[in-house]
């Protein structure tokens, strides 16, 4: 049997909290967009898909490996973001900011470890990012609201995040939308 898998970095009760106020707040000006439930909010580092429950093991201990010499680290989340563009967009995220681009090493680190187990390659760059909502429908009339409502010009700050682990997730898709479960985490070396 297999799971649906990624693997992220959590995040704290009190950016969850700072995050689901922010958009509250959105809610009023941008109707018809669907939020990411506040307890779903994660950066993720690579999205594994079917991944055997016989290898969950395995992909801890080369993860654990593959990350014992990374140092904690701090993030910021700031802004918003839309993929693929602001005029149609799919996606409205915050950005990421770290610093020395150590959240990009951490995926890499990630990456590599992964495909050494036969996942493949993301084949694509990592965009640090944290989605805040997607967009299903009405993407150009979507675009303009989030434009009129001077959206991506906020550099609102939601908070600071410290990176101690990476966490592998169960991703469960139900008609009422995904539920993600923690299987486990490994810690990053303590600065």
């Amino acid at each position: 049997m297999s799971l649906r898998t990624f693997l992220a970095i959590d995040l704290p009760s009190s950016l969850h909290l700072a995050i689901e106020q922010k958009q509250n707040q959105l809610k009023s000006v941008l109707p018809g967009i669907n939020w990411v439930k506040s307890d779903n909010l994660h950066i993720t580092l690579k999205f594994l898909g079917d991944t055997p429950e016989s290898q969950i093991d395995d992909l801890r201990q080369i993860v654990e490996q593959a990350v014992k010499g990374t140092l904690s680290f701090v993030l910021t989340l700031r802004g918003f973001g839309a993929f693929p563009d602001k005029r149609a967009p799919r996606t409205l995220w915050t950005g990421i900011e770290s610093e020395e681009n150590v959240l990009e090493h951490l995926a890499a680190q990630v990456e590599a470890a992964v495909v050494s187990l036969g996942f493949p390659e993301e084949g694509k760059p990592f965009r640090p990012h944290l989605t805040l909502a997607r967009i299903k429908k009405d993407h150009r009339e979507l675009g303009q609201a989030i434009e009129k409502a001077g959206v991506l010009a906020d550099p609102f700050i939601f908070g600071r995040l410290l990176v101690e682990q990476v966490t592998l997730f169960q991703s469960d898709l139900r008609p009422t939308g995904s539920v993600y479960t923690k299987l486990w985490a490994v810690p990053l070396a303590k600065s």
